[in-house]
């Protein structure tokens, strides 16, 4: 459908908006099969005709990143949140998947620690905050970050590794 929303709209005067929210449906599902060169073709699609599509921007990183292309992500992340002024937990976690990817833990746990603020149930922004941390050598704030993704997820599929992480790590100075 949003193809045929394309071709159709392409002529119609004062489509822009339709046809930019349509690449990005396209950009969307391709980017959850995999197919992120045609992904980011049509995320830069929905971008053109609509600059302002914060969600665009975020599904172009989000291709970015299956890319590989983590500086242009990071790019197009930090976009999507000025934005959308910064208010989608989803647009913070994809900076810090960006960032962790290029192993900058310092800005990956900030963006990550963000998305956790944002989004109170979402125990892979703490898990990767705690990681983050671990990465840094803060092992004791990765202790309470890890305790945090057992609060938020009781039954996390890494639960007796987060158990034993902990207490480990409060044993450390």
């Amino acid at each position: 459908c949003a193809r045929k929303c394309v071709s159709e709209g392409s002529s119609k005067k004062n489509s822009e908006k339709r046809i930019s929210q349509a690449h990005y449906i396209i950009a969307k599902v391709l980017n959850q099969r995999g197919v992120y060169q045609e992904a980011l073709s049509h995320a830069r699609e929905a971008t053109a005709f609509n600059p302002s599509h914060a969600f665009a921007l975020d599904v172009q990183a989000e291709a970015l990143i299956g890319l590989r292309r983590f500086q242009e992500a990071i790019y197009a992340s930090n976009q999507a949140l000025r934005l959308s002024d910064g208010k989608y937990s989803t647009m913070h976690f994809r900076l810090g998947s960006a960032y962790f990817d290029l192993e900058n833990w310092q800005l990956a746990k900030q963006s990550f620690e963000k998305a956790a603020e944002l989004d109170v149930h979402d125990d892979a922004a703490a898990y990767n905050v705690a990681l983050c941390e671990v990465r840094l050598g803060c092992y004791r704030d990765a202790a309470i970050w890890y305790e945090e993704v057992l609060r938020r997820n009781p039954n996390h599929k890494e639960k007796s590794d987060i158990l034993n992480s902990i207490q480990v790590f409060r044993l450390l100075r």
